[in-house]
């Protein structure tokens, strides 16, 4: 199986009954699957990282104000004449939001998947990552800065790149597939 195999999961010469893009399927499950295009993709990560940002900053927002009222009693004052342990605590409160949304992510589906009416699954088997593990993948998505622009790049070449890593894909769950209709044959090869 080469990369592009890899990536999109094997081609079927099947296409969706409801938008007509191509079917791909989960090899080792044969479950079929229609490819999130590029552009739905990019909005609902940005959405994702807005919500991640909105909610960091009113958790930092919360404790800046906990800390200049004093109302944390001594680590109040800590925090205080510490810029390095004030900083460290907003880089905790940081990770600890993308962490705890990467886990909701991983498990049901980010506000951007249900806006976009994608998820994000294991090729393989049409699984998602689970807690654990999409815990992990918001983490490093912090560390690819990066990350909205092979986003947008992908976008623009109709791409569906859901992540760096090639285990996974964004699926499209408003195609005909996603709501349980059978793929057809694709005319195209056929009147080759």
């Amino acid at each position: 199986m080469n990369s592009t195999q890899k990536k999109s999961g094997s081609s079927t010469g099947l296409i969706d009954a409801v938008n007509g893009r191509a079917v791909r399927i989960h090899p080792p499950s044969g479950a079929y699957y229609v490819p999130k295009t590029g552009w739905a993709h990019f909005w609902g990560r940005c959405l994702d990282a807005l919500v991640v940002i909105v909610v960091a900053v009113i958790l930092m927002t919360v404790l800046n104000s906990l800390v200049q009222n004093l109302a944390l009693g001594s680590l109040s004052l800590t925090l205080l004449l510490s810029d390095g342990l004030f900083f460290a605590s907003l880089a905790g409160i940081w990770f600890v939001v993308l962490f705890v949304y990467g886990m909701f992510c991983g498990t049901v589906g980010s506000a951007g998947d249900a806006a976009a009416g994608m998820r994000s699954v294991r090729i393989a088997d049409g699984t998602t990552s689970g807690a654990w593990l999409g815990g992990w993948r918001a983490v490093c998505w912090s560390f690819a800065p990066l990350y909205l622009l092979m986003a947008f790049a992908s976008a623009l070449s109709g791409g569906s790149g859901d992540t760096f890593d090639e285990k996974f894909t964004a699926v499209d769950l408003r195609s005909g597939v996603g709501r349980g209709a059978a793929p057809i044959r694709d005319p195209e090869p056929a009147a080759s």
